[in-house]
């Protein structure tokens, strides 16, 4: 008779992991929102050659683009750590 064996402890770390990147992602929206308000980029003509307004917001969304890839690869790992700790067939 086979015998479904799970890792209790690699499934918690897993979704403790993964809900940790969530968080993080949470966070990383959080802060591109912030920025963006701002930056005034929706407030309009804030005074500032478009051109420098422009590159400032490329500059601080290449920064949180690479937070939130960052944030994502965490969230990755916590479902494959949950997912590898499944539980295999022993008889």
């Amino acid at each position: 008779m086979a015998v479904l064996v799970r890792d209790r402890a690699g499934r918690a770390a897993g979704l403790v992991v993964f809900v940790l990147g969530v968080l993080l992602l949470l966070v990383v929206f959080y802060l591109a929102y912030l920025e963006l308000i701002a930056s005034g980029a929706l407030a309009g003509a804030s005074g500032r050659p478009a051109g420098d307004v422009a590159l400032f917001i490329a500059g601080k969304g290449l920064f949180l683009f690479v937070l939130g890839f960052v944030a994502s690869a965490i969230a990755n790992k916590g479902i494959s750590l949950y997912q590898a700790s499944g539980g295999t067939n022993i008889d």
